[in-house]
């Protein structure tokens, strides 16, 4: 049974502490090491992508802003979305389904793993009171499985995650990657490397390689970002982002993307326990 209990997050200080330390918020173990896709050189890219990776090796700034601005035109989308962050340690990938809608901005996961945490959650601007809805495959402690309301960047004040889901979108991901050339302390300091066209993991998929790097600074903590653009698509496929050390400190992937879904308003409600708001 789905309880809806949005009050364990706002009250008790003794009960907030409990679900901190729950699995329901953290999943547990280590992840095997991570290591960067190989590049193929541009010399040994497929004919059918060489024009593409031309374009983007002459100017990979430029190719960036118009890939930004084409997708911030989609106006609803549904596609897989790999997420693997340290948190802590680096965690294990997780995969779930995503709707996306721009307006108003409307973001719903899906986990289909039994052993995933959650069953869902969704987030729409200007409803449910602003609040972010999770509904748990998995109850805290010895509780059934509930319905929590949450702010949307809770899991990120707590640590559990590094992007609220306001931050979710393929347009969101490009314009985070262009981020650092605004900064005018380091933007001639960055370096834009097209490495060649690589197989990305997990998906398979065949992914223009476009290498970042730029100084660690307080607000670019990142010493390197690998920006992944779908071959066939063209649309984004992936980014990861590396410490100075080089460890891997989150890797985000977006596959099966779907331009031309159907989406309505009934798309953007959790399919059990959704809770009534005034």
């Amino acid at each position: 049974m789905i309880q809806h209990r949005p009050w364990l997050f706002s009250r008790t200080p003794s009960m907030l502490l409990v679900l901190l330390s729950a699995p329901v918020w953290l999943t547990t173990g280590c992840a095997a090491p991570v290591k960067a896709a190989k590049p193929i050189l541009l010399k040994e890219v497929e004919p059918r992508y060489q024009k593409e990776a031309r374009s983007i090796q002459a100017d990979p700034v430029g190719y960036l802003k118009k890939l930004e601005e084409r997708c911030a035109t989609l106006p609803q989308y549904q596609l897989v979305f790999y997420r693997q962050e340290k948190l802590g340690q680096l965690q294990p990938m997780e995969k779930m389904n995503a709707k996306f809608r721009r307006d108003p901005f409307s973001v719903k996961f899906e986990w289909d793993d039994p052993n995933a945490n959650y069953a869902e959650s969704v987030y729409v601007h200007g409803e449910n009171d602003g609040k972010l809805l999770v509904r748990e495959r998995k109850g805290v402690l010895f509780l059934p499985p509930a319905v929590r309301v949450v702010a949307p960047d809770f899991s990120v004040k707590i640590g559990k995650s590094k992007n609220p889901i306001t931050n979710f979108g393929l347009a969101n991901m490009v314009r985070s990657s262009l981020g650092p050339i605004t900064d005018p302390d380091i933007a001639d300091q960055i370096v834009f490397n097209y490495r060649g066209v690589v197989e990305l993991d997990p998906t398979g998929s065949p992914a223009h390689y476009l290498e970042v790097l730029r100084p660690v600074t307080k607000h670019w903590i990142h010493a390197r970002q690998d920006v992944y653009i779908d071959a066939d698509t063209l649309l984004p496929a992936g980014v990861d982002l590396w410490n100075k050390d080089e460890s891997l400190d989150a890797r985000y992937r977006y596959a099966r993307i779907d331009t031309e879904p159907f989406l309505t308003d009934a798309d953007f409600r959790l399919s059990q326990g959704h809770p009534k708001f005034d």
